[in-house]
């Protein structure tokens, strides 16, 4: 049986059985933590009667950070990498049932096969692969809790953060699949506007909403999940962003682009070719095309189709390691005449320069999104291109690393999962999900892999 105790001056005191779910406080009361002030966004945009916050100047962002993403393979890796890193080996359900001597939880693996095959099966799986995508690629992750008639949740979806904004008053989120293209047009069902649960406690509102009977079956939105270090009140910033404000994700992006072009136009300012003006009175002598206006442009164009020619036969990858065949002669005394020169230009910076630099734009991207370049084989501050590739002890002691800077992330993503068990599920008691983790070990120790709860 469920009651609610009445308290004017504080948060009401809600008990469900012989639990109790929420204090009541000296505090101003619900009231005062619902008009908690928020940053006043600059563009906002109207669908029906409800204001909603643009996420971006031209409410475009996550759009643009894709592009960003897909043309950069060392971030878009990254990003991947991060969120295949946080879900592990999948989760497994525990209760807690004490402590032991040092301090510790000791937890009991809850062998309830309706809750293994949920957290095994397909949905469960779909919804973390699209929460931790999103939280890491765009910096917030929107879940949404779908119901049955009888008033149990059947699915927590991530819908995608490219069709999410929230509300001004950060009730409501609307969900639309064309905000690359403008705002939704109200005339159009193309679009959702679905009730979110409030951010500061979205457990106690649920329970509020469960007692008094205002649940329904419709959908309703967990509070987006945000990359908790961003102070932006609305639309978190991924991490990654400070590796772009600051550059180096485009020297990443334009030197892949310089080789390219290196490559493909192998001559390109590498030779410098001289050629003595007696040569050509040789190869095109002017007698031949009179002297006329005529005769002089009829040369020209000879010349200029013979250096098209040369260029066509030395440029290019198939053309690489060409030699260039050339005569000369000698005048009355013995010195050589007619003689073509060809210099190699000096490049002050040369492609392993370049590949450096690269290397070392791909590791300040790393450490913008909290990887140990180490953990992708790749050493400091030049990589494998400067001969600093990681050791097998850097690459196991970073992967250990990146699991435990990721736990506020990891956790978040679970928070909307331990809501809905606990709604539906109530006499499982205190479930505890951990991941199971994967992790490197030393090859003396007889076993090169280990697993963890984490």
């Amino acid at each position: 049986m469920t009651k609610i105790l009445s308290n004017n001056e504080g948060m009401p005191l809600m008990v469900v059985g012989k639990k109790v779910v929420a204090f009541t406080t000296e505090a101003r009361g619900v009231d005062a933590i619902e008009k908690m002030p928020n940053e006043k966004p600059k563009l906002t945009f109207m669908v029906g009667k409800r204001e909603f916050v643009n996420w971006g100047g031209m409410n475009r962002y996550p759009d643009k950070a894709d592009e960003t993403i897909r043309s950069c393979g060392v971030l878009q890796t990254a990003l991947g990498f991060k969120a295949r890193t946080c879900f592990g080996q999948g989760v497994l359900p525990y209760r807690r049932v004490g402590f032991d001597e040092r301090g510790e939880q000791v937890l009991k693996p809850v062998e309830d096969e309706r809750l293994l095959d949920y957290l095994n099966g397909y949905t469960f799986r779909n919804y973390m692969e699209g929460a931790l995508r999103d939280l890491f690629k765009f910096g917030n992750a929107f879940p949404v809790f779908y119901f049955n008639k009888e008033g149990k949740i059947v699915r927590i979806a991530a819908v995608n953060a490219r069709h999410c904004r929230i509300s001004k008053d950060k009730k409501a989120l609307v969900v639309y699949p064309d905000f690359q293209y403008g705002h939704p047009i109200t005339s159009v069902s193309d679009y959702r506007v679905i009730d979110m649960l409030d951010e500061d406690d979205p457990f106690l509102d649920f329970e509020k909403r469960k007692v008094l009977g205002k649940l329904g079956t419709k959908p309703l939105a967990f509070p987006r999940l945000k990359n908790y270090f961003s102070n932006n009140d609305y639309y978190g910033t991924p991490d990654w962003e400070a590796a772009l404000k600051s550059g180096w994700i485009d020297i990443a992006k334009q030197v892949p682009v310089f080789l390219k072009h290196a490559y493909e136009n192998a001559m390109s300012l590498m030779w410098h070719i001289q050629i003595p003006t007696s040569w050509y009175d040789w190869r095109f002598p002017k007698e031949k095309y009179g002297t006329d206006t005529d005769g002089e442009a009829a040369r020209k164009a000879d010349i200029e189709a013979f250096w098209d020619e040369l260029e066509k036969e030395l440029c290019g990858q198939e053309n690489a390691n060409k030699a260039i065949f050339s005569d000369y002669g000698s005048d009355g005394y013995g010195r050589e005449a007619d003689k073509w020169i060809i210099d190699r230009l000096k490049n002050e910076i040369d492609a392993k320069e370049r590949l450096t630099t690269s290397a070392a734009a791909n590791n300040e991207i790393l450490f913008a999104v909290l990887i140990n370049p180490a953990t992708l084989g790749a050493g400091m501050p030049g990589g494998a291109y400067a001969g600093q590739a990681g050791s097998g002890s850097d690459i196991r002691e970073s992967y250990l690393v990146s699991i435990v800077s990721n736990y506020v992330e990891k956790q978040q993503v679970l928070d909307p999962v331990l809501l809905a068990l606990r709604h539906n599920y109530p006499k499982l008691g205190s479930v505890v999900l951990r991941y199971k983790e994967t992790i490197l070990t030393t090859l003396n120790t007889g076993n090169s892999v280990g697993e963890v709860e984490s």
